[in-house]
């Protein structure tokens, strides 16, 4: 069992502190992401055998987010939003 899968180009991880176990990941790609019972913790069962699809289909279902995905050493999934509120580029220039 794994926590970390890198296929080709692409990364999959879980992010430990992130997942709460819900197990949404298991119901879309049974036999892909188990639970760990001894963690509470989602892993990839057979990373070698899980497919892409499996892999975005848990991922996309995880509640939490706890689940990324990285292409080329960036992260594609789930996107990261600049915050719509707080300091801007024009403050930090005033303030320096």
């Amino acid at each position: 069992m794994s926590m970390d899968v890198t296929k080709g180009p692409t990364r999959v991880y879980i992010d430990p502190a992130r997942c709460i176990a819900n197990g949404k990941c298991t119901t879309v790609a049974p036999g892909v992401y188990v639970i760990d019972e001894e963690t509470g913790v989602a892993v990839i069962s057979h990373p070698d055998e899980a497919t892409m699809e499996q892999l975005w289909a848990g991922a996309r279902a995880c509640p939490t987010q706890a689940i990324i995905i990285e292409q080329f050493g960036r992260r594609v999934y789930p996107t990261i939003l600049a915050p719509m509120f707080g300091t801007t580029n024009d403050e930090e220039r005033d303030e320096a």
